[in-house]
């Protein structure tokens, strides 16, 4: 692994990270920034999580939030207008210049994906880094169940990697055939520490 001391920086990039539920995506975020943070601790992060984003969208309790709720519920997508609202208003709203940028469980579908790609032909991002942590479905599957929360449930965890299979892989896929995107792909089955250290190998060469 590339060794970096204290008067080392890195260059402004972009993160855009894909994973089934389970695959162990948000420790391995987390890790990346931790990581970046000791290359160059004066660094800025933007960071949005479509998770995350409808959490705080749920707490307002509005007519809207809460028929989005009931989407959840269902574990079915949510419309398109709320999740480009969303993170579209985190750029506007936070996006510095020279912010690192990392996307989190989002584009989702092909359409979102063109939107994205046009914020970032706008901001001037090159080399945007796709990382996919791949993990079979029924790794994924026992993850979830092993989670022991409310709404992973057979039947919305089924839902759920349905969806993934049919919307975001074929995302995934479109995303790799344009100039603008570096793609690597991640084995999440390995340990945490192995799933990081891939990362960073691979990664190290734009940083």
């Amino acid at each position: 692994m590339r060794i970096y001391n204290q008067y080392m920086s890195t260059k402004t990039q972009t993160f855009i990270f894909f994973g089934r539920s389970g695959s162990g995506k948000g420790t391995q975020v987390k890790l990346l920034k931790e990581y970046l943070n000791k290359i160059d601790g004066a660094m800025n992060l933007f960071s949005f999580s479509t998770g995350d984003g409808f959490r705080d969208f749920y707490k307002k309790n509005t007519y809207v939030s809460n028929l989005s709720k009931e989407v959840a519920k269902r574990s079915d997508l949510q419309p398109l207008f709320l999740t480009i609202s969303l993170w579209g208003n985190a750029f506007l709203d936070n996006l510095k210049s020279n912010d690192h940028i990392f996307v989190d469980g989002y584009p989702r579908r092909k359409t979102e994906a063109e939107i994205l790609d046009g914020a970032f032909e706008f901001l001037n991002r090159e080399n945007v880094i796709i990382i996919n942590f791949n993990v079979s479905r029924d790794v994924s599957k026992n993850r979830m169940l092993g989670r022991m929360r409310e709404d992973d449930t057979e039947e919305n965890i089924e839902t759920r990697l349905d969806w993934y299979d049919n919307e975001v892989v074929p995302t995934i896929n479109y995303l790799k055939t344009l100039p603008r995107y570096v793609y690597f792909e991640i084995n999440g089955e390995q340990s945490i520490e192995k799933v990081h250290e891939e990362i960073i190998n691979n990664i190290q060469k734009f940083l």
